[in-house]
């Protein structure tokens, strides 16, 4: 009964939007600040929030109603009048999705511009449970200055309790130089040529593709033959980077009276 008609337009957009658009949203919203070292506004963010939470159902509902009142998709003009009600509902709806998009959008400009009055200084602004957080924002490019012992899901969450009870990070970790991978375009130049690889076999344009394979397969072999893959950061480094984390974490926690 509702095949081809609104009813499949409401459903799709239902599971798209609300089931992962919403959570790209959400998702975005929590990892900038681990990422780029700032939180995002908070006031636009709920303004953007309630905008596209109003405008999403006020837009599809009426789809669904419309679905089963017949109307099809893709239809050019029509002339029933017991429609016409629910689709300036929906109208209105998209309105609103699109002040959303515009309150996300001035969100991102805004941040940028108070980018240090919203700085994370922690690492921790969601007073997180899982290891991530321990670390600086964004992190430093060895991530943990020495590797967590983990012991459950809650192991930076209990860590984090039993220094709200002791008034005290624990004591300093020993520190070691840290060998990391060192940067290379490699996979984004090899990404490039690939690319280029796959449309050209899907439309057949043989010299392109034999051009783009070339390429990737050279990028490849220069990357296979560097003489140095990986770069050592001195203890001293680490443990300067690790001590202004720490100082960081315990201001926090001084801020709370709990540490004298």
């Amino acid at each position: 009964m509702v095949h081809n008609s609104l009813f499949l337009i409401a459903h799709f957009h239902n599971v798209i939007i609300a089931g992962v658009v919403f959570a790209a949203f959400a998702g975005y919203t929590y990892w900038f600040p681990k990422a780029f070292g700032f939180c995002l506004d908070e006031r636009w963010g709920k303004a953007a929030f309630w905008c596209w939470l109003v405008g999403f159902y006020l837009a599809f509902m009426p789809l669904y109603v419309m679905g089963l009142m017949g109307a099809t998709r893709r239809m050019q003009h029509y002339d029933v009048a017991a429609w016409y009600p629910w689709m300036l509902i929906a109208e209105s709806g998209i309105i609103l999705v699109w002040i959303g998009i515009a309150c996300q959008i001035t969100q991102i400009v805004v941040s940028f511009r108070h980018k240090e009055e919203l700085r994370d200084v922690t690492g921790d602004p969601w007073n997180a449970r899982s290891l991530e957080w321990s670390t600086s924002s964004p992190p430093p490019v060895f991530n943990f200055a020495v590797l967590p012992r983990v012991d459950g899901r809650d192991t930076y969450w209990n860590a984090k309790q039993r220094a709200l009870e002791t008034h005290s990070l624990g004591p300093e970790p020993a520190y070691k130089d840290i060998e990391v991978a060192r940067n290379s375009p490699t996979g984004i130049v090899c990404a490039f040529f690939a690319t280029f690889l796959g449309f050209a076999m899907i439309w057949h344009i043989w010299w392109l593709a034999i051009l783009s394979f070339i390429g990737a397969f050279a990028t490849f072999v220069a990357f296979a033959w560097r003489d140095r893959e990986e770069d050592r950061i001195p203890a001293a480094e680490v443990a300067r980077i690790d001590r202004a984390n720490r100082s960081a974490r315990l201001a926090a926690l001084a801020h709370l009276g709990v540490v004298q």
